[in-house]
Order: structure tokens, then sequence, then C-alpha cells
């Protein structure tokens, strides 16, 4: 063989090659994709959002008139009776006196002395003045009674016996009147600041109103406190609701006695509720990503059996899951597997190894399943997750 022909034979092998890379470049390759049946369940409809448990009734003990409130041994968490004493208020202390207010105690004790002693001598004045006019009135009733004297003048002695006896009694008042202020006096001068009350008849008790446990204490440490300071919160912890603040666009579609779901509340068992109450009433609230949302607050009974939930408390988070629909037998597909064509949705469907694509009619849908009207049957398998590299009669394969 010479050298031109080898050199024809290498030329035409290098042609050939490149032809079947050509040909093999072009031929259409099997894509791996994630395949799953259509199916028939339950199907859930759900608005899902972040709820928190609350107190249907939280009490908050308060003082009910101004006092020294003696210290509180109560602590969060400790259970309460009703009818339990929980504080101890005492009467104010008195404040301590200035050198200018003690001087001015010390002068009005003085003078409070000085006008017990005129109070004194006008009552002895008045006795004398009386013991005289008595003796007089004996002696001429004695006359009186013989004849002696006329009827006119000893009805005038009578009278004043009387008078002078009127105003004995009335000094004797005025002595005790003089007595009082001077013990007053006296009292003002006193320092009670330090005397720490121990009596039982000025002591204000303060009771829980209920069988519960302490949720908070304001104020444990003893002290003075005016009236309507806020003591302590007490409250039932078997007597719990959930509180949900639900965007206003779904707000519309939860209805009094809507079924509610509560999951991840620190369980794998969920939770069953029902909806009490939609608060007629919208708010605004920042999210987190700072937008403006208008939020209802949807309240939540819990339907299950206490004793499920008894290790909750206030203000413990939980998932709530409103159901606003829900069927048995219903055929379904995940939500993934569909896709845009025109006005309608459509899937891809495997059929001999390769994608048909379909248009479909579509029920309810949830974040993760729909529910399939018309155009698939039951255990055909459609494209979990289609791409733009996925076409009519494309060779697919499921992915390992």
């Amino acid at each position: 063989m010479n050298h031109s022909l080898r050199r024809k034979l290498l030329i035409i092998g290098i042609v050939l090659i490149v032809a079947v890379l050509l040909v093999y470049g072009f031929l259409p390759k099997t894509q791996k994709v994630d395949l799953v049946p259509v199916t028939r369940g339950p199907l859930q409809i759900t608005i899902e959002e972040e709820g928190r448990t609350r107190l249907k009734e939280r009490f908050v003990i308060s003082a009910p008139t101004a006092g020294y409130m003696r210290r509180i041994h109560a602590k969060v968490g400790d259970p309460v009776k009703k009818g339990q004493v929980v504080a101890t208020l005492e009467p104010l202390q008195s404040q301590a006196l200035d050198p200018r207010s003690r001087a001015t105690g010390e002068a009005s004790v003085f003078a409070a002395d000085a006008s017990l002693k005129a109070a004194i001598e006008r009552e002895r004045a008045a006795t004398a003045d009386a013991d005289y006019t008595q003796q007089r009135l004996e002696r001429l009733k004695a006359l009186y009674a013989k004849g002696s004297i006329a009827k006119d003048q000893f009805d005038q002695i009578d009278s004043e016996a009387r008078k002078a006896r009127a105003v004995q009694r009335s000094a004797g008042a005025a002595v005790n009147v003089a007595k009082s202020e001077l013990d007053r006096a006296k009292i003002a001068l006193q320092n009670f600041t330090a005397v720490k009350r121990s009596g039982k008849n000025d002591a204000v008790k303060v009771t829980s109103p209920l069988n519960g446990v302490v949720y908070r204490v304001y104020r444990e440490s003893e002290g003075a406190v005016n009236v309507g300071d806020p003591l302590m919160d007490v409250g039932n912890t078997g007597d719990l609701e959930v509180r949900v603040e639900v965007l206003s666009s779904d707000a519309v579609k939860i209805k009094k006695g809507t079924p509610v779901l509560f999951k991840r509340w620190g369980n794998d068992e969920p939770l069953a509720g029902i909806v009490r109450l939609v608060e007629p009433a919208g708010f605004t609230k920042i999210s987190s990503l700072g937008v403006e949302e208008q939020r209802v607050l949807v309240i939540v009974d819990i339907t299950s059996p206490p004793e499920k939930w008894q290790v909750l408390g206030d203000g413990y988070r939980m998932e709530t899951h409103f159901i606003i629909w829900e069927g048995k037998n219903i055929l379904q597909i995940p939500a993934s597997a569909l896709f845009r064509l025109g006005k309608d949705w459509a899937v891809f469907v495997e059929e001999r190894g390769k994608a048909r694509r379909r248009v479909v009619s579509v029920g309810q849908r949830n974040g993760l399943t729909a529910e399939i009207l018309s155009g698939l049957k039951e255990n055909e398998k459609v494209i979990a997750y289609p791409d733009d590299s996925i076409g009519e009669g494309t060779k697919i394969r499921q992915r390992k």
C-alpha cells in the first residue's frame, strides 16, 4: 500500500468518526427525572400561622389601700388557693420630725398643758358655784315648805341651781377636751418610724380570687405602696387559649368553629382546637422584612384533653394550622408538577419512557399538594419537578 492510499484511508476514517459524533450529538438524550405516582387520599387546605398561648383570665392583684406592705414570700410558679392570703398591708409609718417640726410640737404640748390647767381651774370654780347654789336651794326649799317665801323666789333659786350644775358639767367636758388636745400634741412628738407593727387588727389581708398559679410578682420586698399598685398576677393554667395574628386576606376564610391543628408545640402529637372568635377589627403590623401587614386577631380554644397539654403555660409558641377545606378520597399530585400552558395547567406524564404533556383541571391546592379534577388517573406517574430541558416526547427515566 503506497503512501497516498494510506493518507486517503486516514482522511476517510477521520471524516467517518466526525460524522458519527455529530449524529450522536444530535440524538435525543434520556433525561433523569423524579417520577411520582398520582394517588388518592385525604387532603387538607390549611392556613398556617404562629400562635401563642395565653390565659383566658389573668387576675392582677393590686393594693386595695395605701399602706406598708410586708415582704411577699410567694414565687413565680407557686400554686395559690382561692381566699389564700398573698400579701399583708400595714398602716403607713409616720415621717421623722425635723428640728422645726419638733420645736413646733413641743410648743403645742406646752400650750395644751396650760389649756388643761386652765380648764381644771374653771371646773373647780364651776363646782364651787354649783355646790353653793345647791346648799342655798336646800335652805329655801325648807322655808318654802313652811310658806315663809314666795313660790317665784323658790323657782328662781331652783333655776339657778340647775344652771350651775350645767356650767359644772360643761367645765368638766372642757377638761376632757384639753386632756385630748394634750395627748394629741404629745403623740405628734413621738417617733413611729422605727416601730414594727405586729398587731393583726390594723393589717389588711390581700387574698387570691381563684385557685391557680402565680405568674408574676411585681414586688417582693417590703415597703410603702399606693392604692391600686399591682402586687402580683395569678391565673389558672388549665384555662388556656391561643391567640393567632392572621393576615386579613386569610382571616376572611376563617369562621367561628373552624377546626385547628397545633403542631411543633413541644410534642410530636398535634393538638386539636376550634376557632372561638375572629375579631372584627384589624391592625397594622410591621413584618420582619419591614413590610406593613394588615392582620386580624383570631382566638382559638384547645379541645384536646387537658392531660395532653397541661405542660403548656402562658406565652408558649406553637404552629397553628386552620383547616379551611378537607377531603378524604381526593385524586392528588405534588403541586410542583404543575406548570402553566397558556391559561391552563399542565403536567408531564411518563408513557413508555417518554414525557407526554397533558392538560389537567386543578381543584383545591395547598403549598405542597394539588387536587386533580380531570386529566389524570390514579397510579399514573408525573414528573415532580419539570424544567426547560423536558419537552413533548423527551426520553426520561427515574432518577436513582
